[in-house]
């Protein structure tokens, strides 16, 4: 598998996980959607905005806004705002990605940070959304069994199981 193909399957992957967070997350009652933790972004409502939130930043980045903020629980103030926030950010991923190119992956963009000028390679960006997405799913799950709710696995070798499986038929 080239590396083009990796990304494309990583991004395919962090959109089915965070699906199923999503879908979990709309079954909450509203106090634990919103109910605070010591972890992540503070609750089950501020971590996904804030994974939505990463996704808009690192676009934008890419296509050389520099300055982009983070995503805020007042813009996206419910699960549905931030279910219906995602299409449009992910569409944008979608053409992005299905136009990647090792050259693209390897150019240097600049993005400003608490201040700072910051420079990364594209290809790591494009691998920061995935484990950022992982790593803030690992909080969540968390904040659901402190609630006493579960939160279905997302594990990728499950994806990749479901996905041969859908080849087979």
């Amino acid at each position: 598998m080239d590396s083009i193909t990796l990304i494309r399957d990583t991004h395919r992957w962090m959109r089915w996980l965070t699906g199923r967070t999503l879908e979990a997350a709309s079954a909450l009652p509203e106090a634990d959607f919103r109910r605070e933790f010591p972890i992540g972004s503070g609750s089950v409502h501020g971590t996904l905005t804030h994974l939505l939130g990463a996704e808009r930043i690192w676009m934008n980045a890419i296509h050389g806004d520099a300055t982009a903020v983070m995503a805020s629980t007042q813009e996206f103030p419910s699960i549905d705002s931030i279910r219906n926030g995602w299409p449009a950010i992910r569409g944008t991923w979608d053409t992005y990605l299905s136009q990647l190119t090792d050259d693209e992956c390897s150019r240097v963009i600049m993005r400003v940070r608490d201040g700072k000028e910051v420079r990364q390679l594209v290809r790591d960006i494009v691998l920061q959304l995935p484990t950022h997405a992982l790593y803030h799913n690992a909080q969540i799950s968390f904040m659901f069994r402190q609630m006493g709710h579960s939160l279905p696995d997302s594990s990728w070798i499950l994806w990749r199981r479901e996905q041969l499986a859908q080849a087979k038929q």
